[in-house]
């Protein structure tokens, strides 16, 4: 079961890991857009949860 203490610590490790990606790879390559997708989408599901719980 995933805590919301959980959901702090692997956004904290894998948000900055992912936008650091982004910045790595080659503008408009799929690996990029896939990677930024990702990444939006972690953070909308990480912000639902934390709006739900209220």
């Amino acid at each position: 079961m995933i805590t919301y203490h959980a959901l702090g610590y692997y956004g904290l490790i894998a948000i900055p890991s992912a936008l650091l990606a982004t910045r790595l790879l080659p503008a408009g390559s799929t690996a990029r857009r896939l990677l930024t997708r990702a990444a939006l989408g972690a953070l909308l599901l990480i912000a639902a949860i934390t709006a739900l719980s209220y």
